[in-house]
């Protein structure tokens, strides 16, 4: 009891206190000193669509964004607001309200775009985004100012929309018999075939319209034939030499030897196997980087297996992170085949859960899918693209009269179904021999190496982004 009563004369004593500190009309008023915007937001905005019509013309017409809807970061530390997730494209940024909160009712201030001259912020007053402004926060008491740069972004590309930039023409690739482009992490390398030798080039992604001929460590020679046995796994290439040694390198110049193999040629890779052909012909894989094989089950006669201008992707699944779905597509030879039109292709589900997968490959037969096959190309190459397989080559091979270089082929469903999707198209002024390469890289870049011409095009798909609703100081 005693506790409870000196602690109510303690509050007591206390109110008291502070009563005679702030009474008497002459006390001084102290504001606070320091500053911050706390909260950035903004309203609805004009959007600009264009449409096509059904006659070819043009349409543009105006609808709204809810811009509240995006969220706005606001780094304290570096002092910047932005959204990190773009407004869409079209979106009217020049004349845009928006909603700003400070701390301890600091008072904001907006910089002009053409003078260092400061005006009062109003939410009733439009503002340009069309480039980053300076917004500051000044205290109450007026002693201290802090400044941030809020950029407003937006997509400047059409969502889901292809395009094509073409890069430098590169000499080097024009008399190439034959070409074979992986991209790495921060490097494209192509590896190409002259006659009896070989050549590895390489190019970086802040400077692609460089080209430079790579002097491998190896001591010996670049094979020839390194053009169509080269694979890549988790950011590493490999290839197999003429006497079975495997080699692995990150960049195309440091080469590491792994092991001796039984294999003749590296055919496809998953994110966890090796697949190759062995000195019978017989295709094997690994799990351990070489050191041991496995003959792979075929669901049908392996006489219908490629052997020429063969190309791989694998497609991780959306359900397992440890399964991929492997696609081998290729010719058979053109003598012992010629009435072949149809590309040969085959796929598989990689369990990488399992020592040694028992699933077996399965053929995709084109005899039952009609107009949906994979035509008979030369140097033919299919790659992991988008949401699925996009596939090229040269003009036909035996009895096939598909012309080379018409349409890119595209495929959903791991090479069954392939169709012509209209997202994708070549680029006008295409000039390609026999010789090409195609690769998928990191932003989003679809790359196409032209031989007889040195050609060399970055396509890009751009997307679209995810709304957030959520804001954040």
């Amino acid at each position: 009891m005693r506790k409870i009563i000196f602690a109510c004369l303690w509050m007591t004593m206390a109110v008291m206190v502070l009563s005679s500190c702030l009474g008497g009309d002459d006390d001084e008023i102290l504001y606070p000193n320091d500053a911050a915007i706390t909260a950035f937001s903004l309203g609805t905005l004009k959007r600009y669509v264009t449409t096509t019509k059904s006659d070819g013309t043009d349409s543009t017409y105006t609808t709204t964004v809810s811009g509240s809807t995006y969220r706005f970061y606001i780094d304290q530390v570096n002092r910047t607001i932005y959204n990190p997730d773009s407004l869409p494209f079209g979106t009217d940024v020049e004349h845009v309200l928006c909603t700003v909160g400070s701390k301890n009712s600091s008072s904001i201030v907006i910089k002009s775009l053409t003078s260092d001259s400061l005006r009062m912020y109003n939410s009733k007053d439009s503002i340009d985004f069309s480039q980053p402004r300076q917004f500051s926060a000044i205290s109450r008491d007026g002693s201290n100012k802090v400044d941030y740069t809020v950029m407003v972004n937006v997509q400047h590309e059409i969502p889901d929309s292809f395009s094509w930039k073409r890069e430098a023409d590169f000499q080097d690739f024009v008399e190439a018999d034959a070409l074979k482009a992986i991209a790495l992490d921060e490097v494209v390398l192509v590896f190409a075939t002259y006659g009896e030798h070989g050549a590895i080039y390489s190019t970086s992604y802040q400077s692609p319209l460089q080209w430079y001929l790579v002097q491998w460590n190896v001591n010996a020679p670049i094979p020839a034939n390194i053009s169509q046995n080269v694979v890549e796994m988790n950011g590493q290439v490999y290839t197999c030499m003429a006497d079975g040694t495997l080699l692995r390198t990150d960049n195309g110049e440091d080469w590491e030897t792994l092991t001796d193999t039984p294999v003749s040629r590296l055919v496809a890779a998953s994110s966890h196997t090796l697949y190759a052909l062995n000195n019978e012909g017989a295709l094997v894989a690994s799990r351990d980087e070489g050191n041991t094989w496995t003959i792979e089950a075929l669901d049908t006669d392996a006489a219908l297996f490629p052997t020429r201008d063969l190309s791989y992707c694998f497609i991780p699944s959306r359900v397992n992170k440890n399964v991929d779905n492997v696609v081998i597509a290729g010719n058979r030879d053109i003598n012992a085949f010629y009435d072949d039109t149809q590309a040969r292709v085959w796929n598989k589900v990689d369990d990488g859960n399992v020592t040694v997968s028992q699933e077996p490959w399965m053929y995709i037969n084109g005899d039952d899918l009609k107009n949906y096959m994979l035509p008979r190309l030369d140097q033919l190459c299919i790659t992991r693209y988008g949401k699925g397989i996009v596939a090229l080559g040269a003009g036909g091979l035996g009895a096939c009269e598909t012309p080379g270089f018409s349409r890119i082929y595209y495929s959903e469903d791991g090479g069954i179904y392939w169709i012509k999707n209209d997202t994708y198209f070549l680029p006008e002024g295409l000039l390609c021999d026999r010789a090409f390469a195609m690769t998928a890289g990191k932003d989003n870049c679809l790359w196409l190496i032209c031989g007889g011409s040195g050609q060399v095009w970055r396509g890009r798909l751009s997307s679209s982004t995810t709304k957030q609703t959520a804001f954040t100081e």
